[in-house]
């Protein structure tokens, strides 16, 4: 499309920290509105055809809320814990190629996530840590209209993956671990990996 205009956003994030102890919190809320926003849909052309293509979409607006927290010696010397979790609210504000999209939640946007690792320092040299993900399932097109848990769509997941390390020296570390060791099958239109084993050699020069 010749006439494709450049996206402009107008972004804004407040932020707040503080400790309690060995506990830290962090919280932000943000909000987001984005001009002429790039995206695939089906819509009218400059000759009044229905084709699919990227087309500019109006305005698109985001705000959302998020809260980080991390400790470290957490009940045991070498326990460490950082998670966090976020809710987004996008929408679809004005669409004029389509006004049927108007109001919808925006695609491939989860209205949650979350995430976390902990880690515990074994020894002097070995380490061993558990990581989530999550993603709440998105709507996968413009109108949502489609939703579902299979290849061509988003889906929701949530990964657990685990990793064990053992420094040989100050220049070399070894790992070996498991990636979605609980194999749920998740999509961002294609799958992604399901249950993956894994052996890292790390070398500092």
């Amino acid at each position: 499309d010749p006439n494709l205009k450049p996206e402009e956003s107008t972004d804004i994030t407040l932020l707040a920290r503080r400790s309690f102890g060995a506990l830290q919190l962090t919280g932000s809320v943000f909000y987001q509105e984005i001009d002429n926003a790039i995206f695939s849909f089906s819509g009218l052309n400059q000759f009044g055809t229905v084709i699919s293509n990227f087309k500019n979409i109006d305005l698109v607006r985001q705000s959302g809320i998020e809260l980080l927290g991390q400790t470290r010696d957490l009940f045991a010397l070498g326990l460490d814990i950082d998670a966090n979790i976020s809710y987004i609210d996008a929408k679809t504000v004005r669409n004029l190629a389509n006004p049927s999209a108007q109001g919808v939640r925006f695609p491939r946007v989860p209205e949650w996530r979350a995430s976390g690792n902990v880690r515990y320092k074994i020894g002097s040299d070995l380490k061993a840590s558990l990581g989530w993900r999550y993603a709440s399932r998105p709507n996968s097109d413009l109108f949502g209209l489609i939703r579902g848990d299979a290849f061509g769509f988003q889906s929701e997941y949530f990964y657990v993956d685990t990793r064990l390390s053992w420094d040989l020296n100050d220049k070399v570390q070894i790992s070996a671990g498991v990636d979605n060791i609980n194999n749920d099958q998740g999509y961002v239109f294609h799958p992604m990996p399901q249950r993956t084993f894994v052996f890292d050699v790390k070398l500092k020069l």
